[in-house]
């Protein structure tokens, strides 16, 4: 589509059309900003690897998933 005829038909849409067109513009606008400030190249680190070392006496892995799951 034209910028021509898309402006056309904007100008054609009721007042309370064109504001939801120009609210709908702006939300596309902030989310395309949004995704642009991410990093392109982010990767998955495991920092919180051995975060639950000081249960390992305590618990076993299978112990802590079911515990996990009564919590949810």
């Amino acid at each position: 589509m034209s910028k021509s005829t898309l402006i056309a038909k904007y100008e054609a849409l009721p007042v309370t059309a064109q504001k939801q067109v120009e609210t709908f513009i702006e939300f596309l606008s902030k989310a395309t900003l949004a995704k642009s400030k991410r990093p392109a190249n982010r990767r998955f680190t495991f920092d919180w690897a051995g975060g639950l070392e000081d249960l390992k006496d305590q618990f076993t892995s299978v112990e802590l998933q079911h515990r996990l799951n009564e919590l949810r």
